[in-house]
């Protein structure tokens, strides 16, 4: 009832505000005080808290996934029936685990054979190599006897050639030894092949396949493998931002930085921050033409094997610092014709409106005022007209961290305001509207509403 009351005679001030600048000053001066001892408007209690002034990091914010480092489709290298599965669907396995196990009765059949196979080599490669002695050994003979006359020049001529035959046999047979021996490392990677094992630490997929099923090379994916510790962020950064922001003034790229932005914080899907901090790893070296974005890709440790590839996350980084800047709670920011006001509380007691700009919110860590700091959502504001710092001291606040901003209760405090400055323009020397400040305590916003039917 007071409150209607005092917006009754808010309004009222404000349309004899306006009705005695088309009057005689003397006259309306006259008309206010009649008015003031008619209604007074009682004091306005309100919340309010010192304007802060600091540097501040401003933050970014953008979405990003999840995924491995490493990511594999485990497929099958040979033909064969699987007989095992030997990993726990969507357990961590090491790197050399074994995952699965085919049938390997036909490879080692194989592998057999080619090793019989080398086995004939070699002994066909010393046969060889004994008749090419033994050639190498009639030419040194002959050669010595053919001068004496003692053989005739055929059979030297004769012993020549033998030579040249057994030197190509034994030729041949080194070349089937090496064949034998290629054959037989083929047939032991085949067989090693029966055994699949994970190529790198990592989380195992389902299996998509049964046991006693025929699988073959370029198959069914057996199953999927991703490394996630540490796991792999992938976000995008908007193309004018990156300009803006991202490669700030102080970039250095001969120092070998991917980035001034090196290093940020994940916020999971349940809104909590992620206890550890990322790296950024690469940077794409062009802008989407698509979306106007930048590809980043960071690393981010997962010793505890929590994240998973393929969730949604949050990427915040910080893009940058503002020197000096001028702070008030977001919720002092009062609208009125698509402008923005803070009330500040002047030291004749009664509220002053200021047009501001706001520019970032961010949340900082603020005294409270039941004694006690918390983290609360801050706006960065600049003045609209003029210097801020100037309108502050224009209401005699030298220091702006002297200014008690008026929190809670704004809206009425436009009212007096407005009121107030009515008075003063038709020459009222008293009666101004004004405000009981209290401390402003934070508290935070309540999303849900408690069932009234749940029981306590």
């Amino acid at each position: 009832m007071n409150m209607n009351k005092n917006k009754i005679i808010a309004m009222a001030y404000a349309g004899l505000a306006v009705a005695a600048l088309s009057a005689c000053k003397d006259k309306a001066a006259e008309q206010a005080a009649a008015l003031q001892a008619q209604h007074r408007m009682a004091p306005l209690t309100v919340s309010v808290m010192n304007m802060a002034q600091q540097d501040v990091v401003l933050e970014s914010t953008w979405f990003g996934h999840l995924r491995g480092v490493e990511e594999a489709a485990i497929k099958p290298e040979v033909t064969g029936k699987l007989l095992k599965q030997v990993y726990w669907d969507g357990s961590v396995c090491k790197k050399g685990e074994v995952l699965f196990e085919i049938d390997p009765e036909t490879y080692d059949a194989a592998l057999q054979q080619a090793e019989a196979a080398v086995a004939v080599a070699k002994a066909s490669e010393e046969q060889a190599a004994a008749a090419d002695d033994q050639a190498a050994k009639d030419v040194e003979r002959y050669e010595k006897l053919v001068g004496s006359g003692s053989i005739s020049e055929k059979n030297y001529t004769d012993a020549l050639h033998a030579r040249r035959r057994s030197q190509a046999a034994l030729a041949v047979a080194k070349a089937m030894v090496q064949q034998s021996e290629a054959q037989l490392t083929n047939a032991r990677i085949n067989r090693q092949r029966c055994t699949i094992r994970a190529p790198f630490t990592g989380v195992a997929s389902k299996a998509n396949v049964s046991i006693g099923e025929l699988i073959t090379p370029g198959g069914v994916t057996l199953t999927t493998m991703s490394s996630i510790d540490p796991i792999r962020v992938d976000f995008v950064v908007p193309g004018k931002q990156m300009l803006s922001e991202v490669l700030a003034p102080d970039y250095s790229p001969d120092k070998g930085m991917v980035t001034p932005v090196t290093e940020f914080k994940v916020v999971l899907e349940d809104g909590s921050t992620y206890e550890h901090k990322g790296q950024v790893v690469a940077v794409d070296s062009y802008v989407n033409s698509s979306t106007g974005t930048v590809n980043f890709i960071g690393h981010l440790p997962n010793p505890e094997l929590r994240l998973r590839s393929g969730s949604a996350v949050r990427v915040v980084a910080p893009t940058g610092v503002v020197k000096d800047a001028l702070l008030v709670p977001s919720r002092a920011l009062v609208s009125s014709m698509n402008h923005r006001f803070i009330y500040v509380v002047g030291k004749d007691g009664t509220p002053y409106g200021i047009d501001v700009l706001p520019a970032q919110e961010v949340v900082l860590r603020m005294p409270n005022g039941d004694g006690k700091e918390t983290e609360m959502p801050m706006q960065i504001i600049t003045g609209r007209i003029k210097p801020l710092q100037d309108s502050l001291k224009d209401l005699g606040f030298d220091n702006p961290k002297e200014a008690q901003v008026i929190v809670e209760g704004g809206q009425m405090a436009a009212l007096y305001a407005q009121a107030n400055m009515g008075l003063r323009a038709a020459g009222a020397k008293e009666g101004f509207g004004t405000v009981h400040p209290r401390p402003f305590v934070y508290t935070l916003p309540v999303t849900t509403t408690p069932s009234v039917t749940a029981k306590h």
